[in-house]
């Protein structure tokens, strides 16, 4: 399968729509070589706000330059912001309602030679408990572009996740992708697979190794790249049929789509058998290679294959 980069989609993407609209601006959070934005710096360098090592102060200048009217990013590693800057994000930015799109790169233990203190396992969880904040984390490349075209149109704050390395392109050109809705990538029936992000690939990987087996698996995998507002009405749908879920994530199990999922199914009254694939309380490592990591932490592959026959 096609590897592609999700971050030098976000880049262009944002390139793009700033041809086209002046109201666009970035604040930098001295990464800009590492998103990619070196080329819109140039371009437009008086909408290209470096704001230095000092990841307060540049929510503080984002959120005032949303009041006067202009849509900003800011960008920064997910291991500073949302990390560092939260209390601002939560105060002048979710507070004010400000039209901030913050994205936060080098998420998960895809960073994986950056270690412990980089891969941002919590950040789902810290920008899911905001209000009037909005999460998303795309799958691949094409859907990135489709979210900043989405958030970009929207007034709202919101909340980008963004890996580190190049990864599968899975959806076509063609597929889109609307703010608080779910897309069904694989029709199944015997168990629901929910996730986001990179790591939804491992869902096919176990779909092709479970074929060649007997008995057969029919797993329908759902990518909920918008984790809030979350998609309820596709997910209990499947659920109402499959009677099993499976959810797969990048992140630590603590307030990450997992627990949004069995708040669901407990609240729905579906009776429903459950299984969370998450890193378990624990802090990231070296390595290198993330799915070293990945079967590190069970959320790898035959993981997901162990998950999914113990779930039938």
């Amino acid at each position: 399968m096609k590897l592609s980069s999700i971050r030098q989609a976000f880049a262009d993407t944002i390139y793009q729509s700033a041809k086209n609209n002046s109201n666009l601006y970035i604040v930098d959070i001295d990464l800009k070589s590492s998103l990619s934005l070196n080329k819109f710096a140039k371009h437009f360098p008086k909408r290209f706000i470096q704001a230095g090592i000092s990841e307060t102060n540049a929510a503080g200048v984002a959120a005032g330059l949303a009041k006067t009217g202009k849509t900003v990013f800011l960008t920064s590693f997910s291991c500073f912001s949302p990390a560092i800057n939260w209390n601002t994000i939560k105060q002048s930015i979710c507070y004010n309602q400000a039209d901030v799109k913050i994205i936060g790169s080098h998420s998960g233990l895809m960073s994986t030679s950056l270690g412990a203190t980089h891969q941002m396992l919590e950040d789902v969880a810290l920008m899911r408990a905001l209000p009037n904040m909005e999460v998303f984390s795309p799958l691949d490349s094409v859907e990135t572009s489709k979210i900043i075209r989405a958030i970009f149109r929207s007034r709202r704050p919101s909340y980008l996740r963004l890996p580190r390395p190049n990864t599968p392109q899975i959806l076509n050109y063609r597929s889109s992708f609307t703010i608080g809705k779910s897309s069904v990538l694989k029709k199944g029936k015997d168990i629901t697979i929910v996730g986001y992000g990179p790591i939804l690939y491992q869902a096919f990987q176990a779909q092709a190794k479970l074929n060649l087996t007997k008995p057969h698996y029919s797993l329908e995998i759902i990518n909920a790249s918008s984790i809030k507002p979350l998609d309820s009405k596709t997910i209990l749908k499947s659920l109402k049929k499959t009677k099993r879920l499976i959810c797969i994530e990048d992140h630590q199990k603590n307030g990450g789509l997992g627990e949004a999922l069995a708040s669901l199914v407990l609240s729905s009254g579906i009776n429903c058998k459950f299984k969370h694939l998450a890193v378990d309380n624990h802090f990231g490592r070296s390595a290198k290679d993330y799915q070293q990591l990945y079967d590190h932490y069970n959320i790898g592959t035959e993981a997901l294959i162990t998950a999914i026959k113990k779930l039938i």
